[in-house]
């Protein structure tokens, strides 16, 4: 969206109404600038805490009569 047309938007807004929005705009422009990018993935982190069966990939009982 551009800046013209928000501004369009904003001199449609009750008068009464404005401080709401402003509180609004406050709040967005907070949460981004306080916004970390997420910590970089690393290999291995799981290592020796989970475990998979021997047997995963093998059909269940149940299941060989339908295949």
């Amino acid at each position: 969206m551009s800046y013209v047309a928000l501004e369009q938007k904003l001199r449609r807004i009750p008068e009464r109404d404005l401080a709401t929005v402003s509180r609004f705009l406050d709040s967005v422009l907070t949460a981004s600038e306080s916004h970390e990018p997420p910590a970089a993935r690393q290999l291995g982190q799981w290592n020796g805490r989970i475990w998979m069966a021997d047997d995963f990939d093998d059909t269940p009982d149940c299941f060989k009569d339908y295949l």
